[in-house]
């Protein structure tokens, strides 16, 4: 019996697969040109010098309005070693070339979930870009990039599993990222947490007998490998403290209360607003659904949108996981279910003519690189946002305060400093030991009272009087975030403006 050969595929590329490159091409270029403001990369950096050269440090270090032992958890131990051990590779722009390549990776992950899902490139290319999009306003480079791969690695193994897309052997994958993304930074939390969803989803679709549930043998692999997950949260310096750590952390409401990132979206933002859209989106997707969300899937979607309502650090993880879900929901009924539940698109060929604008693309990302970036005519307004950072052209942002933290090195204040919060992350890198900073970035270890005091000297409440209490000799500020303080110090007849540069000033006691 003879059998008919099949008709062969054109080589080359789909119009489907030039959406997706398209879409992973704008998300690589806008991420490989949004600058790194110093909030809390520089302290992560100088935290990953201690551990390369002198171990995990367990204490305050940094600040002088707290004892140099006082106790602080560095949890993030490995995400700051590996920024370190990236700068001795490369220098800063290897760091920040490791920036971009994590953020296009985890997106080019959720256009492939968002495919798998959905059959459809086109829509993978919408999942990604709705997904970056609400995102833009949390693209600092700083230990949380350790997580995105993590994350999204989590979500598709986790969902190849319970769409038979996958075999059950591939569930070691997943105790296997919790033992890096336990040390890497605190948003492991986040896989547990979407895990235990799939394990409450998946059970309930087993007893309620929906169609291409997940026998019982196959629930108790996937019970297994959520166990091991928790197992493997042990594998870090703190052991089980690290859940006292993150809970401490998150508990801690009202020193959260003074950081915008720990705030609520706001629709008046760009990103804000892009999260509104991308939650109304989901909502719509739910109510006109081609294809019904399973249990699982509606557990992971409403638990994440509830924390990102809570807070917008957590938007990127509402993102990653909604997004390809709308995807799912939009895709046409003709897409055609395998018996393991993957999607099979129609095989339709494609063109080598593709093939060009794809290279042109992706070019395009390479050269938005750290090291070729400086080397294309930019437009000057653009090029003016960025510090003046020898070695690191057009990638720290222009609030990092280099040529005042020069200044302090080359005539030392004669007591403590006052700075503003992200200046103090770049003085724990530049400056210390041999200054240390009033407070920076790490929320979770100065008390209330500290905040409140940082609160009031920016904004020109009894300011004098305060700095007076904690024995100020300089004054380390930014005019545009300390309006309040500058305006009282401009006033004040005992202190003395030594240094300006751009938005940092420098001022002394007479």
């Amino acid at each position: 019996m003879s059998m008919s050969n099949p008709r062969p595929l054109r080589a080359g590329l789909r119009i489907d697969h030039l959406w997706a490159i398209f879409a992973l091409s704008v998300i690589g270029g806008f991420i490989s040109l949004a600058p790194t403001a110093p909030n809390d990369f520089w302290w992560h950096l100088k935290a990953g010098e201690l551990v390369a050269t002198s171990g995990i440090p367990t204490a305050n270090l940094f600040a002088w309005t707290l004892p140099v032992d006082h106790p602080y958890t560095y949890q993030s131990w490995l995400g700051e070693w590996l920024f370190y051990a990236l700068f001795r590779i490369g220098g800063l722009p290897m760091t920040i070339f490791a920036r971009n390549m994590l953020g296009a990776t985890a997106f080019a992950l959720v256009a492939w979930e968002a495919r798998l899902r959905s059959g459809s490139w086109r829509l993978g290319a919408l999942a990604a870009l709705l997904a970056a999009a609400m995102t833009i306003n949390n693209l600092n480079a700083r230990t949380q990039n350790w997580s995105w791969l993590p994350f999204a690695g989590t979500l598709m193994v986790l969902d190849g599993y319970a769409a038979g897309r996958i075999r059950p052997r591939w569930l070691i994958a997943l105790p296997l990222l919790m033992v890096f993304w336990v040390n890497a930074h605190g948003a492991f939390v986040m896989g547990l947490l979407v895990a235990g969803a799939y394990v409450v989803g998946e059970t309930l679709r087993r007893l309620l007998r929906q169609p291409r549930a997940l026998g019982w043998p196959q629930l108790r692999w996937l019970y297994l490998a959520v166990a091991g997950m928790v197992v493997a949260t042990m594998a870090n310096p703190l052991g089980v403290g690290v859940f006292g750590y993150v809970a401490g952390m998150l508990g801690d409401t009202a020193s959260q209360g003074l950081i915008n990132e720990w705030q609520p979206p706001s629709p008046h933002s760009l990103a804000g607003a892009c999260f509104f859209i991308g939650v109304l989106a989901l909502i719509a997707a739910f109510a006109l659904a081609r294809r019904r969300p399973t249990i699982s899937d509606v557990l992971v979607a409403c638990g994440l949108a509830w924390q990102a309502f809570m807070g917008g650090r957590y938007v990127v993880w509402f993102g990653m996981a909604a997004m390809p879900l709308v995807a799912q929901s939009l895709a046409t009924p003709r897409v055609v279910f395998s018996a393991e539940g993957a999607p099979r698109a129609g095989a339709r060929g494609g063109s080598a003519a593709n093939l060009l604008p794809a290279l042109l693309m992706i070019a395009l990302v390479v050269a938005l690189q750290p090291w070729l970036k400086p080397l294309l005519p930019l437009p000057a307004p653009y090029q003016a946002i960025f510090a003046d950072l020898p070695g690191a052209a057009q990638l720290f942002s222009a609030e990092t305060p280099v040529a005042a933290v020069d200044e302090l090195r080359a005539r030392p204040c004669a007591g403590p400093i006052f700075n503003e919060m992200g200046y103090g992350s770049y003085m724990d890198w530049a400056l210390y030991p041999a200054a240390q900073s009033f407070i920076d970035p790490r929320v979770e270890l100065y008390p209330l009272k500290l905040w409140q005091d940082y609160v009031a000297i920016s904004q020109g409440q009894d300011a004098l009087p305060i700095l007076d209490r904690y024995g100020v000799a300089c004054v380390l500020l930014n005019r545009g975030n300390q309006g309040g303080l500058a305006a009282t110090l401009d006033r004040a007849l005992g202190w003395q403006r030594s240094f300006k540069a751009g938005a940092s000033e420098i001022w002394r006691r007479r």
